[in-house]
């Protein structure tokens, strides 16, 4: 089960929260979200996904998988911070001057990129992604 911080409260009415992925409505229909949700689940999706994943857009998807079973270098985390950077600024959806990807190695077989994009009226989104080499 996902534990909350409290910056996900802020972005998420957690009672209407289903798995973290999506945000559903109480009759478990997909809700309407403000800026900030939007953001957050568009970063999350476009970051877990993998290029082809979504037919109507073929070239959205950060290709993390490829990643696994590479060496946990510097060099792996530049690659995976390369990808997420391309994905999030495919289209312009959002503008590289106000995203910071940064890979941290947590364990000899895990690098955990954390994507971080500045709103200006809702602070910092940040969002963790692990990937297990």
């Amino acid at each position: 089960m996902r534990s909350y911080n409290e910056q996900d409260i802020r972005f998420y009415d957690l009672n209407n929260n289903v798995d973290g992925d999506f945000i559903a409505d109480e009759t478990g229909d997909f809700a309407m979200t403000s800026e900030a949700e939007s953001a957050r689940q568009d970063i999350n999706n476009r970051v877990r996904t993998q290029k082809t994943d979504w037919r109507s857009h073929p070239n959205i998807g950060a290709d993390l998988e490829l990643l696994e079973g590479e060496p946990n270098t510097r060099e792996t985390g530049q690659r995976g911070q390369s990808q997420i950077y391309e994905t999030l600024t495919y289209d312009n959806r959002f503008d590289i001057a106000d995203l910071e990807v940064r890979a941290v190695p947590t364990s000899i077989e895990q690098i955990d990129f954390y994507t971080m994009l500045n709103t200006d009226r809702n602070g910092t989104i940040v969002l963790t992604q692990p990937l297990d080499l």
